[in-house]
């Protein structure tokens, strides 16, 4: 209980002494969010990029059977290929023109007797034309009509198998045609219709995606850890070493002292992170937060901010110079905020950062506010940092004890 009273004296004198600031307090506070501010209306400058220009495809039919029609207009229809590639029919003047105008990326040509031989048991081959200004393109689009002409050549065992017993069973040819014209419908449809033509997996990178509200969050989280920094450093300032050595007499530990200082640190900070969280939200309509989700940030932003803090108190133990202190506490901050990827996402880092990142409890709380926020997540892992914030507290109790700074 003695230790408790301490702590709440403790806060109480240094809200005190932040009041007793009011005229520069607001100044020092509004200078993270001008520079932040400046650094992220750059970075969503240079981010934003336009949309992805489609793939054009053109289709030669030189078959011109009802079969092939069917397959160039099931194509052309295809919502399988979405907003990736865009397919019509041409004629292969026009798709020459195409090409030499850049306005094509390939055109694939289905030669003559292409569905007959098919049906036959014959080798059967569709031609793909690319654009030599632009070989990426060209090459994506081969891999999928070579894709789709291996998943057509693979029915027609069972097209020739249905061919054949139907041809035992007296069929006249007009009927047997329809048959193996229905059977290859539906297995072409069932080709389109599924995942083996295109292997569709939703990678969203916020920072490209949606760049303005993925840089004005990672500027909120990066100001809040800023603000972690100059409220900690102006009330360590205040306190005097002859003022420590007088509060030690009466038994109050440098633990106790760390203790209402992180108190009132996350006080204050956390009224002006939840002002200009609000704000972002005002700013941004279309982002919608569920109570339970808002819990999830404020659980995340403080177990972050306490991380911060208790670094901030086990650093100012081991260093005796104050000046020295504060390059030190200067360069943790810069490098929990680099380390967050929210000024500059994971994916700009070398590959062999990644291990660095997953261990980082910065990133981990930006990174589970950022699904929250931009991705509609309804849940955060929280227990990595919730154990680091226990062995933090068990670490400042150690250091406090062995370094002996109790007088009674």
């Amino acid at each position: 209980m003695k230790s408790l009273k301490h702590i709440y004296l403790f806060t109480k004198s240094n809200l005190i002494q932040l009041r007793r600031k009011w005229v520069s307090l607001p100044l020092i506070l509004l200078v993270p969010i001008i520079i932040t501010g400046l650094l992220a209306f750059s970075l969503v400058s240079m981010m934003d990029v336009a949309e992805t220009e489609s793939l054009t495809v053109g289709l030669v039919d030189f078959d011109q059977s009802e079969e092939t029609k069917l397959i160039i207009e099931l194509l052309e229809d295809s919502s399988q290929l979405g907003d990736v590639l865009s397919m019509q029919e041409m004629e292969e003047t026009q798709a020459k023109q195409g090409i030499t105008s850049n306005n094509l990326s390939s055109y694939v040509i289905f030669p003559e007797n292409f569905f007959q031989k098919l049906m036959n048991g014959e080798a059967s081959r569709v031609s793909i034309i690319g654009n030599p200004e632009k070989p990426l393109q060209s090459q994506i689009i081969n891999e999928l009509i070579e894709t789709l002409t291996r998943h057509i050549r693979s029915s027609q065992a069972n097209i020739l198998t249905i061919n054949h017993y139907a041809t035992q069973l007296e069929m006249n040819d007009q009927e047997r045609n329809a048959l193996l014209l229905e059977q290859f419908t539906d297995y072409f449809f069932y080709v389109l219709g599924s995942d083996r033509v295109v292997t569709e997996e939703k990678l969203t990178n916020n920072a490209t995606s949606s760049p303005t509200e993925y840089f004005s969050l990672a500027g909120w989280f990066t100001i809040v850890t800023i603000w972690l920094v100059i409220i900690y450093t102006m009330l360590q300032k205040d306190i005097s070493t002859k003022m420590k050595e007088r509060v030690q007499l009466y038994g109050v530990t440098d633990f106790q002292q760390a203790a209402a200082a992180i108190i009132t640190t996350l006080f204050v900070t956390a009224i002006m992170a939840t002002v200009t969280f609000l704000s972002y939200l005002y700013f941004f309509e279309d982002i919608t937060i569920m109570t339970e989700n808002a819990i999830r940030i404020a659980c995340l932003l403080l177990l972050h901010s306490m991380i911060v803090l208790q670094s901030f108190t086990l650093i100012g133990w081991l260093l005796k110079s104050q000046k020295v202190t504060l390059l030190m506490l200067t360069i943790f901050t810069a490098i929990v905020i680099l380390f967050s990827g929210a000024i500059i996402p994971k994916i700009y880092f070398p590959i062999y950062l990644e291990n660095l990142f997953s261990y980082s409890f910065a990133h981990q709380s930006f990174y589970w506010i950022e699904q929250i926020m931009l991705n509609g997540r309804f849940y955060a892992e929280m227990k990595s940092l919730m154990w680091t914030v226990l062995i933090g507290w068990i670490v400042l109790l150690i250091v406090s004890s062995w370094k002996g700074r109790v007088y009674k």
